[in-house]
């Protein structure tokens, strides 16, 4: 197929697809980290202190970490058109009951609930992105998608900061509202979830025949192209390379759950009123949308994928080292260097993605995506509670953005020992072929 009819084909594609799960990331990040500008004023009325926020917080990754292989070994059963749709409604309820909490164990039971409900989205996209992207097109569809989830910290600080206003309307507090309004659009995606999505190629009505066959091919091609394309998925993570990605995803992790759970209580420590600290914390995540979206592309254009990766992991190590040394002392200083962590740590994960469907196989890609994500979400519970601590012990939050710099140093260790291992992996393979 020539190049135009090519672009042609994955524009159609893009289309269909990626608009419809960036929305639905956006709506799954904004009921993820909304609780982080609702701790604005829900943490002083739950009596709930630093650590027993990060407690609560990071409660969600338990349940996200221990359902991710079951939810994509369903949805490999089920299909996406229907497996999404249920994820939906269900984080949409589970969200929304968060208003109704009452002190730190319901708080801690609620989040809990919402990593069940959430644990099927983001893997199952990015499995279901590899059912119908060729490689070369893929780092821009996932940099597309990411940078939706993104925004919801540019659109949901001052969405989130707004809906505190509402404190007593109805008897309703201000933070109660946050919950039950963005509780509610995903529930209403849900509805036109069947309707957008194919679960294969050869069910995609929007193509023409010869476009179908064309995808499919390629799909297909890409798949025996695989270094562990025969693995299962036990071997492949048995892999040098794929325990490298778990770890360098988790440190990533450890930045992105550090910064993003405890950036508006950071900024309101700076004195701003809570409607301020909703807008001035969009900042950050608009900064990391502009670096997902230019570094995707770039990679996709380039081929390179691992330095699109580490690079980005040092950005954002300096930037909060930055943090560090500059939160008590210049305010602004600080807002700035939040903005180029921001950048790095954003940036780093659409590219990210390519790494492990590069080495993983079909019989080992839904599950190694979903382990990989689910393990590596373990600093999703240990960043916040790593962060509470350590502001509790040392009474500010320079300290605890210092040692988040030292494992975004980690990330892009680990990151670019990936390709030493890869090619240790392909000779051993040769080797045995050889006997």
């Amino acid at each position: 197929m020539a190049a135009d009819q090519e672009q042609s084909v994955m524009r159609k594609v893009a289309w269909r697809l990626v608009p419809f799960l960036g929305l639905a990331y956006f709506v799954n990040a904004l009921d993820r980290f909304n609780v982080s500008i609702a701790a604005l004023t829900m943490n002083k009325a739950l009596g709930l202190s630093a650590t027993t926020y990060g407690l609560g917080a990071g409660a969600f990754f338990w349940s996200y970490v221990l359902f991710q292989l079951p939810a994509n070994a369903v949805l490999t059963r089920l299909g996406a058109r229907k497996w999404l749709a249920i994820v939906m409604v269900a984080w949409g309820v589970c969200s929304a009951s968060t208003a109704f909490v009452t002190d730190a164990t319901t708080f801690v039971a609620v989040r809990f609930l919402l990593g069940i409900a959430e644990a099927g989205y983001f893997p199952g996209v990015a499995w279901f992105m590899t059912r119908w992207f060729p490689s070369r097109h893929r780092g821009r569809a996932m940099g597309i998608f990411y940078a939706c989830g993104a925004s919801a910290g540019v659109l949901g600080g001052p969405l989130s900061g707004n809906l505190l206003q509402m404190d007593g309307w109805h008897g309703v507090a201000g933070w109660q509202w946050v919950f039950l309004i963005e509780g509610i659009p995903a529930i209403l995606l849900a509805i036109a979830c069947p309707l957008l999505l194919r679960d294969k190629v050869a069910d995609a009505d929007f193509l023409a025949p010869d476009e179908r066959a064309w995808l499919a091919a390629k799909l297909e091609e890409e798949s025996r192209q695989s270094p562990t394309q025969s693995l299962t998925l036990l071997q492949a993570l048995k892999t040098p390379v794929v325990v490298l990605l778990i770890l360098g995803y988790a440190l990533i992790g450890v930045g992105v759950y550090g910064k993003n759970f405890f950036l508006p209580l950071m900024i309101k420590g700076m004195g701003f009123t809570d409607l301020t600290v909703g807008y001035l914390s969009a900042l950050p995540n608009l900064a990391g949308c502009v670096g997902m979206i230019l570094l995707s592309r770039s990679s996709d254009r380039s081929g390179e994928r691992v330095w699109h990766v580490a690079g980005p992991c040092l950005i954002a190590s300096f930037g909060l080292m930055l943090v560090g040394l500059t939160l008590g002392h210049y305010p602004m200083l600080a807002l700035t260097a939040y903005c180029i962590a921001g950048f790095g740590i954003s940036s780093s994960l659409p590219t990210f993605w390519n790494l492990p469907t590069a080495f993983l196989g079909p019989a080992a890609a839904a599950g190694g995506i979903a382990i990989i994500n689910s393990i590596g979400n373990i600093s999703g519970y240990a960043a916040p509670q790593m962060v509470g601590l350590i502001r509790d012990y040392t009474g500010s939050y320079e300290v605890p953005m210092m040692v988040t710099s030292l494992f975004m140093l980690a990330a892009a260790g680990c990151i670019l020992l990936t390709p030493v291992m890869a090619t240790r992996m392909t000779a051993r393979q040769h080797r045995l072929k050889i006997r």
